[in-house]
């Protein structure tokens, strides 16, 4: 191994490090997205938090000369990234060069076209992709950000990077600053963890950040979505956010952008309000409880620990209340390393290896004292048809529904019972009282075709 080559694993080892906090529940979860190699941006993967944060430079050698250079340099990526061109990806690179920077000066798209040529060598692009595409050049929260596409009639290999506003070709290219490489995706999510967001989607798309969030009244999510465009920058974060894409008024993607590794620390585990808590289900609940965009949680409340139908593992169950009554919920099931359940159904990309043998599942509730929470399925990396309720104060009994007629009757245990309803549901849950008068009532109302569910939020991904 060169000198550069071992210069470069130290320095990504040091950089990665202090950015993304292991376990990653959430980028283990959407591990099964159809990637190559690191991109800039799309979605809430590590690797996304990684460069924002760093600015890019963890992903490529620095240019400083070795102490005992060969005469001919290694390529800094040993093997090409390039992925097959779809229609999406023909659209966007049939668009005309975007961003701010590229209008104001043509000029720049082309020397930056050449600059990219010269540098394909020694970032081993295969040289069959005999064709360059800018994508956009954007100057934005004093930066100079670009991407661009190497590509043929079949292939496309996807770039990005970032330099000092006001940078030329050449300072652009350099290694200096950093670049990323992988798919061209539909929808590519860039820029800086703490100053900007670039995000670029096909012509005749939108993409589109949440403006703002709150719980609705059927225990889901409501998202008041920005216009979008297919071109989106802004002088704000480029993580933390909740995205909508649509093309011809067909939602594509639905995604939270950013890691949802939980804040807190295991520290000392508070005591449950109710039943028996085991501590270090609690500690593990705390520690992997996901911070949830557009939702600012004021008060965490462990409410309920112990065994319930149906699960051999410990369960405790946390409530945070937001500033309007409403809560979410999340609860976290068995000990270990914690892994974030949001599949609807049994995903067979994600049943590879063994079950995690801790699972977190999340939702959200209009009121704080009367809340309902899947439980994750015990064989499967994915939500059971169990609906833990923790019912308010004087509450003997449930009685759920999806409407007039029969109901279900769950017989409450210091106040926590659990309903039997397949995902996604739509079913009104009454507490009453000893002489079977309604103490509470509560709706939950999951969110349909989704493919996963994050506290009360609908999760998709449809390009096909």
């Amino acid at each position: 191994m060169s000198t550069l080559e071992e210069r470069l694993r130290e320095e990504m080892a040091r950089a990665v490090a202090p950015v993304r906090p292991e376990p990653d529940p959430y980028a283990r979860l959407l591990r099964r997205r159809r990637r190559r190699g690191w991109r800039w941006g799309s979605t809430a993967l590590a690797a996304a938090v990684v460069a924002a944060v760093l600015g890019a430079q963890a992903l490529v050698a620095p240019s400083n000369p070795s102490p005992n250079p060969t005469p001919e340099p290694p390529p800094y990526f040993r093997e090409s990234n390039d992925v097959a061109l779809d229609h999406w990806g023909r659209d966007i690179i049939a668009a005309s060069t975007r961003g701010n920077a590229a209008q104001a000066d043509p000029a720049l798209v082309e020397a930056l076209r050449q600059a990219l040529d010269r540098v394909r060598r020694s970032w081993a692009i295969n040289p069959a992709l005999d064709r360059i595409k800018v994508l956009y050049i954007v100057d934005v929260g004093g930066s100079r950000a670009y991407a661009a596409a190497y590509y043929n009639n079949e292939r496309v290999q996807f770039v990005a990077a970032a330099a000092p506003a006001g940078s030329g070709a050449d300072a652009l290219v350099s290694t200096d600053h950093g670049m990323q490489t992988g798919a061209l995706e539909p929808f590519t999510l860039g820029g800086d963890a703490g100053k900007y967001t670039i995000a670029m989607v096909p012509p005749g798309c939108l993409a589109a950040p949440s403006a703002a969030t709150k719980v609705g009244p059927d225990s889901s999510l409501q998202q008041t979505w920005a216009q979008g465009a297919a071109f989106v920058v802004e002088d704000r974060p480029a993580l933390q956010r909740w995205w909508k894409i649509s093309c011809d008024g067909v939602v594509r993607e639905v995604l939270v952008a950013g890691s949802l590794d939980g804040p807190h620390g295991p520290g000392t585990p508070p005591p449950a309000e109710r039943g028996h808590a085991d501590p270090e289900v609690v500690a593990q609940l705390l520690r992997y409880w996901p911070p949830l965009p557009g939702l600012d949680v004021r008060d965490r409340r462990i409410v309920w620990g112990g065994t319930v139908e149906g699960e051999s593992r410990s369960v405790a169950v946390g409530v945070g209340k937001l500033g309007d009554g409403s809560a979410v919920v999340v609860a976290a099931t068995g000990k270990g390393d914690g892994y974030l359940v949001t599949s609807v159904k049994p995903d067979t990309d994600l049943e590879q290896g063994a079950m995690p043998s801790a699972q977190v599942t999340t939702a959200v509730s209009p009121r704080s004292d009367f809340v309902a929470v899947r439980l994750p399925a015990e064989d499967h990396r994915s939500l059971s048809d169990r609906l833990l309720v923790l019912a308010p104060p004087g509450a003997v009994e449930l009685r759920a529904g999806s409407g007039p007629g029969a109901e279900t009757k769950v017989t409450l245990a210091d106040g926590v019972g659990v309903l039997h309803v397949p995902v996604p549901a739509k079913v009104i849950i009454r507490a009453v009282d000893a002489q079977g008068r309604t103490v509470a009532e509560l709706t939950v109302s999951e969110p349909r075709n989704t493919t996963q569910i994050l506290a009360g939020q609908g999760l998709m991904r449809n390009w096909d």
